[in-house]
C-alpha cells in the first residue's frame, strides 16, 4: 500500500508517479466525501426557541436529510477507503471510474434534499435513485477492475477475497433498484427485507460457495 508522498523520498521516476498518482486520486476522494457530508449538515433548520422535543420535532425532515446523506456517503466511503487499502497502483481506467463516482457522491445531499425536503412526488424519488444506483454500479466496476486487473492489488489479497470484495460492492446498487421500480408508498415494506437479504447472501451464501467452488 502506498504512504503519502514526503519530500525527503529518493526514488526513480516511475516509482515516483506511481505513488503520486495513487496519493493524489485518495486525497482527492476524502475530499470530496468530507465535502458531501459537510454539505448536508448545511441544511439542517432548527428553530431558536423551544425545547429538546419541539426542536427535534420541528427540524425532523432536515435533520432526516442529514443523516441519510452521511449514512450513505459512509457506506460508499468504507467501500473507496477497503478498496484503496488493497491497491499498491491505480492507473487510467480505474482513476476515470473513481471521478465518475465522486461526482455523484457529491450530488448526495441536493438528491435527499430534493426528495424530503421539496415536493415533486415520484419523478424526484426516481431520479435520486437512479443517482444513486448509477454510483454503486460505478463502485462495482471499481472493485471489478482493481480485483481482476492484474498488478493494481496487492499480492497478499487472495482471489476468494477479491470475490467476496466484489459480491458486496454489486449488493450496493441492489439497494436502491427498488427506489425506481416500486412506487413510494410500498418501499418501506421492501427495502428491509432486501437489505436482510443481501445481508445474508454476503455473510452466509457467498463464503459457502467460495469454499464449495475452491476458491478460499
Amino acid at each position: 500500500m502506498s504512504e503519502p508522498e514526503s519530500l525527503a523520498t529518493i526514488e526513480g521516476v516511475d516509482e515516483h508517479v506511481r505513488r503520486h498518482s495513487y496519493d493524489r486520486l485518495i486525497m482527492l476522494s476524502d475530499g470530496i466525501f468530507a465535502i458531501a457530508t459537510t454539505l448536508a449538515a448545511l441544511d439542517v433548520r432548527l428553530p431558536t426557541r423551544g425545547g429538546l422535543i419541539e426542536l427535534i420535532v420541528a427540524g425532523r425532515r432536515s435533520l432526516l436529510v442529514y443523516f441519510l446523506s452521511f449514512v450513505i456517503a459512509g457506506i460508499f466511503w468504507i467501500s473507496n477507503r477497503n478498496l484503496f487499502a488493497r491497491l499498491r497502483r491505480v492507473d487510467l481506467p480505474l482513476t476515470i471510474l473513481t471521478l465518475a463516482m465522486l461526482c455523484l457522491i457529491a450530488l448526495i445531499p441536493a438528491m435527499i434534499r430534493t426528495v424530503y425536503l421539496e415536493s415533486g412526488g415520484e419523478a424526484r424519488l426516481s431520479l435520486y435513485g437512479l443517482t444513486m444506483f448509477a454510483c454503486g454500479l460505478l463502485n462495482t466496476l471499481m472493485w471489478g477492475y482493481a480485483a481482476f486487473r492484474p498488478g493494481l492489488m496487492l499480492p497478499g489479497v487472495s482471489r476468494s477475497e477479491k470475490w467476496v470484495r466484489f459480491a458486496a460492492a454489486a449488493a450496493l446498487p441492489l439497494l436502491f433498484l427498488p427506489v425506481l421500480l416500486i412506487p413510494p408508498d410500498r418501499l418501506a415494506t421492501v427495502m428491509l427485507p432486501l437489505a436482510v437479504l443481501l445481508v445474508l447472501l454476503r455473510r452466509i451464501v457467498l463464503p459457502k460457495w467460495l469454499r464449495r467452488a475452491g476458491l478460499r
